[in-house]
């Protein structure tokens, strides 16, 4: 018997699991810390390939994904093979009991049980060793329904993440143009239901952010795709209703409070994923031609001036704007 083995192997199963736990059903808990360095790792390395070809960008999500499972998986099949190897007799060949198991033999025997039901050309000694492999079938029953869950999850959220990007973008691809699309002649309330929907999908996407922090990764080299492009034009637009009319009751002022913030929240979030706020304010929207059109706005001075109160908030849009490799919407 070899206690380091058996020492070794509990201990990257336990971590294993735990990360596997942590990140899939622990929604508060964002990544476990395995699957955070990881994801680390990969988006320095795809930062660096984008550099080359901004195309590569695309594949960091799908990449990410994929190599947290694998890792898990990795993970629990070494940490079986190591505590297996604890004991030469644990496992046996059915087919010629008295020769001895070499080390491919154990990784074969730990891989089948895990993944399949095993093959029967290999058993486990009698007693502790059938009870280590029923919790490495378990093991493998746990990893495989986790894993397809959480699969199922991620995707779900990236389509209802680009989902959310159309439905803002649809309005205009930039503030401006969505404040001319709303303006009805008299008022702008246009814009209401889509703001009752749009709040609400924006809360959630904050939410499932904090559950799959892996939805950062995924990113659309259509602008109009993209969730942090949406919002930002979605922000500017709500501080000109907000604070940039000249004439009130032109507008649900509550509506727009309540998107506000969620928008707010959905900022806060973004911290979670790497995402700082840009060194540069983005540059304040061009009003003439609202101004030609006679919408009731502020003076221009004002103008600036409200759109400089707001310089944190937009250096905060504009950051994840940069991290998604896309351009301020305004430029």
């Amino acid at each position: 018997m070899n206690w380091f083995f058996y020492i070794s192997g509990v201990i990257v199963i336990g971590l294993a699991i735990t990360d596997l736990i942590w990140t899939t059903l622990w929604v508060d808990g964002g990544a476990g810390p395995l699957s955070k360095r990881l994801a680390e790792i990969i988006w320095r390395v795809f930062n660096r390939l984008g550099s080359i070809k901004n195309k590569f960008y695309d594949f960091v999500g799908p990449v990410t994904l994929v190599s947290t499972l694998f890792l898990w998986s990795f993970m629990i099949w070494a940490g079986f093979s190591l505590f297996f190897s604890g004991d030469p007799t644990s496992i046996s060949n059915t087919s010629s009991p008295d020769s001895p198991i070499v080390w491919y033999e154990r990784i074969y025997f730990t891989g089948f049980t895990l993944f399949t039901l095993g093959l029967g050309d290999y058993a486990p000694k009698a007693g502790i060793w059938q009870i280590v492999t029923t919790l490495n079938s378990g093991a493998g029953i746990l990893f495989l329904t986790l894993c397809a869950s959480y699969i199922i999850s991620v995707v779900d959220a990236v389509v209802q993440k680009r989902s959310l990007a159309m439905s803002i973008t649809s309005l205009g691809n930039k503030s401006i143009e969505v404040i001319e699309n709303v303006w009805n002649g008299k008022d702008f309330h246009n814009i209401d239901l889509v703001l009752v929907d749009v709040s609400s999908k924006i809360s959630q996407l904050t939410e499932q952010h904090h559950a799959y922090p892996l939805l950062h990764f995924y990113h659309s080299s259509n602008p109009k795709e993209s969730a942090s492009v949406a919002i930002a034009i979605l922000d500017e637009t709500l501080t000109i209703l907000k604070s940039g009319l000249a004439e009130e009751n032109k507008t649900n002022f509550l509506l727009i409070q309540s998107t506000k913030s969620s928008i707010t929240t959905y900022l806060e979030s973004l911290t979670e994923a790497f995402v700082n706020p840009s060194d540069v304010a983005p540059p304040i929207p061009d009003i003439d031609p609202l101004v030609k059109k006679d919408l009731p706005l502020i003076a221009a001075r004002d103008f600036e001036e409200l759109f400089s109160e707001q310089e944190d908030r937009r250096k905060k849009l504009m950051g994840a704007i940069q991290v998604d490799h896309h351009t301020w919407p305004d430029q």
